[in-house]
């Protein structure tokens, strides 16, 4: 039983990983802003006032006395929901073999909150970067295949010149021969 289990989790990471680069790298692609103005962002949005919070908790007071019975009504149906929930998983999770596609998409969905969070620049200046660097490689690569190809053109050249000389030598030393020889 334990094996098995382990087994399920292990077959589990490697898909949570690859949805985590994915995710990761779009979200590093797609970035609206750099990562410290996002976790500022968060930050000024998660510092609530004092006032605000009281003001809050009296609302949350008036809707919570008006919907007794709403909640009442919510909670039986979500009661009802939860056990056909369950009853769909089970069927779902009965299968041989699990679904993969779960643990990619929560990878995803993990690994682009963190390169959201993190991303050094916007998406549009990492897009920019990559345009950059594939222009800059092209012209490398490029340059390379000239200079290659102009070290092959004198290489043949240089290729044919020994050959012919080595045939020259070749008739001169039997030449020389036969000479000798007669």
């Amino acid at each position: 039983m334990k094996e098995r289990f382990l087994n399920k989790a292990g077959s589990m990471v490697v898909p949570i990983l690859a949805g985590g680069f994915v995710g990761a790298g779009t979200a590093l692609l797609l970035a609206p802003k750099p990562g410290i103005r996002v976790r500022k962002d968060l930050k000024r949005i998660a510092n609530i006032t004092r006032d605000q919070v009281s003001e809050a908790v009296d609302k949350g007071r008036e809707i919570y006395e008006e919907s007794r019975t709403a909640v009442a009504n919510a909670v039986e149906a979500g009661k009802k929901t939860y056990v056909e929930g369950i009853e769909k998983f089970e069927k779902l999770t009965k299968k041989d073999k699990p679904s993969v596609w779960l643990p990619i998409l929560a990878g995803g969905v993990i690994g682009a909150g963190i390169a959201l969070l993190l991303a050094p620049k916007s998406g549009t200046e990492v897009r920019e970067d990559l345009k950059r660097l594939a222009a800059s490689t092209k012209d490398r690569v490029s340059s390379a295949v000239e200079k290659g190809k102009v070290l092959y053109g004198e290489g043949r050249t240089a290729v044919t010149n020994a050959m012919e000389g080595g045939k020259k030598v070749y008739i001169e030393g039997v030449e020389k021969l036969r000479q000798a020889v007669a």
